[in-house]
């Protein structure tokens, strides 16, 4: 279970201290891993009662804490499904899909996750190596050929994209930058990727959701990174089918997932209070 901080958490001194009292953990780990205006875990706990007294313990102190299951990151229900283009109505949407349209009221819509996709084959970091296993500042011929070849082997595609999530169903349709449509919208300048910007934002305005780009700032990406790899050392993982057009990226894909259903959450609770 994700114990997550909401993005209106302030990053006060005081809401620190009191994080601290609710966790026990200390101040400094704390604050590398929870920063304002980003969604951020908190723990990851395997055991389901300790971590809603760890939440209970967060709300106690005036804390916007929630737990996501950590299985919504590679949950095979919640597919990306690429779309083409869409239409923006006076209170809804239509998603051009595939095979159909499909029209959407702005009051569906849950969140925005906006950020870049990586594709292709990224080799996995090493451990980090004890100082007995330095090389000299001087490369050795061997040496460079290893880094040429590691280099090369690291190479991948990226583009900009964001993602909608919505509180009536769990696939989520991704706006890819590189072949969607923003001419129908009025859209085109040189920059697919500041087009997107621009729908993201009008998006934004006419439904009221937020739009999330922290991926780069939130723990919840280290979070899921080690969680995936203590998985796949038990004997892996199930993937999340997506649309056949697009590949999948191992770092921006779970995040999205766990995003959308985070604010889905917060959206719930906000309405019960």
């Amino acid at each position: 279970m994700l114990v997550m901080l909401a993005p209106s958490f302030d990053g006060s001194n005081d809401a620190y201290a009191r994080l601290v009292k609710a966790t026990g953990m200390l101040a400094y780990d704390l604050k590398s891993r929870l920063k304002p205006g980003v969604w951020g875990v908190v723990r990851s706990l395997g055991d389901e009662e300790q971590a809603q007294e760890l939440a209970r313990r967060l709300l106690a102190e005036g804390l916007p804490a929630l737990i996501v299951p950590r299985e919504v990151a590679h949950d095979p229900n919640r597919r990306i499904v690429t779309i083409r283009a869409l239409e923006l109505g006076s209170d809804h949407l239509v998603l051009h899909l595939r095979e159909r349209e499909m029209a959407v009221p702005f009051g569906a819509l849950t969140c925005i996750v906006r950020g870049e996709v990586h594709t292709g084959q990224v080799p996995s970091r090493a451990v980090s190596p004890s100082s007995a296993t330095f090389r000299a500042v001087a490369p050795s011929t061997g040496d460079v050929q290893v880094f040429r070849e590691s280099v090369s082997a690291s190479n991948f595609d990226a583009y900009a994209a964001a993602d909608l999530h919505f509180a009536t169903v769990l696939w989520l349709a991704r706006l890819d930058a590189r072949s969607f449509d923003f001419s129908t919208l009025g859209l085109a300048s040189e920059s697919p990727a500041s087009d997107l910007d621009q729908l993201v934002d009008v998006l934004s305005e006419r439904s009221g959701v937020r739009v999330d780009r922290g991926v780069r700032a939130s723990s919840v990406v280290s979070a899921l990174t080690q969680m995936q790899g203590a998985m796949a050392r038990a004997g892996g993982a199930s993937q999340a089918p997506r649309s056949k057009e697009s590949a999948s990226d191992e770092r921006f894909d779970p995040y999205s997932r766990v995003i959308g259903e985070a604010e889905r959450l917060l959206a719930q609770a906000r309405k019960v209070a």
